[in-house]
């Protein structure tokens, strides 16, 4: 029996003033995958991100997340259903990581109310999930890149919203930190997490994702599963470069030229 999508748009779009950004975005996205937002720059990704959460907001369409519509939902049960990691994690203030984690609990808290044992508890877990246990007494403002970006992925867990929406979450890090970001999605996507990540490196959303949705000039160009997506004639056509896959240890590779 299908399912309905956990995260469904229809007809979705956005402007700037009276520059369109975001075109009759229609996807729906099934509850416990990765799914992958590729696209050229300027294509759309990170706004869309910041649309689905209501950061910004559409002009038109619809944005539903288990079937609400998330115009109808308060900004703090809102924060409970999805939570945004963004690209630049830079803190330019003083606080300890599990302060800086804790802060994803504010959701569930009452005005004023401090923490109760079981936030602290979710604290904890979200800093053994993502291995970030001896940066605890760390300042968030001197962690490198990577550490930096762990520890974001931890705040949002700590939301316990079903929903994370990561904005190019591996774009500045080098190949360990970024295999260690991947690698920890796909442990969250396994425990029923449901992953929107906005992602530049194709072989990473090959490799990691289950379901690719490419914008190219602000519209949807395809959306479906990994493999069709990155059929020669797209690649090229949305990217203006050529690739071919070659067979390696770990199966197939993309040569882009």
């Amino acid at each position: 029996m299908n399912h309905p999508p956990l995260l469904k748009i229809e007809n979705l779009h956005f402007a700037i003033g009276r520059q369109p950004i975001l075109r009759d975005i229609c996807a729906g996205f099934a509850a416990g995958g990765i799914h992958g937002i590729i696209g050229p720059n300027g294509s759309g990704k990170s706004t869309l991100l910041k649309n689905l959460c209501r950061i910004w907001q559409p002009q038109t369409g619809r944005v539903l997340i288990d079937g609400q519509d998330y115009q109808r939902i308060g900004r703090k049960a809102l924060s409970r259903l999805v939570t945004l990691v963004q690209q630049d994690t830079r803190v330019d203030f003083s606080i300890s990581v599990t302060d800086f984690i804790a802060m994803g609990r504010h959701p569930h808290l009452q005005r004023l109310q401090g923490l109760r044992q079981r936030d602290l508890d979710i604290v904890e877990d979200a800093l053994q999930l993502t291995e970030t246990v001896e940066l605890r007494d760390r300042w968030v403002n001197e962690l490198s890149g990577g550490e930096g970006q762990l520890v974001n992925i931890a705040r949002a867990l700590a939301t316990e919203a079903p929903l994370i929406l990561l904005d190019e979450p591996t774009s500045a890090l080098d190949i360990r930190h970024k295999l260690d970001i991947m690698k920890l999605l796909t442990a969250l996507r396994n425990g029923g997490k449901t992953i929107l990540i906005s992602i530049h490196d194709l072989e990473l959303a090959r490799r990691y994702c289950d379901t690719i949705t490419m914008l190219d000039q602000g519209g949807v160009y395809f959306h479906g599963p990994t493999l069709e997506a990155f059929a020669q004639e797209r690649i090229k056509e949305v990217f203006h470069v050529d690739v071919e896959e070659m067979p390696s240890d770990r199966g197939v590779s993309l040569l882009f030229y």
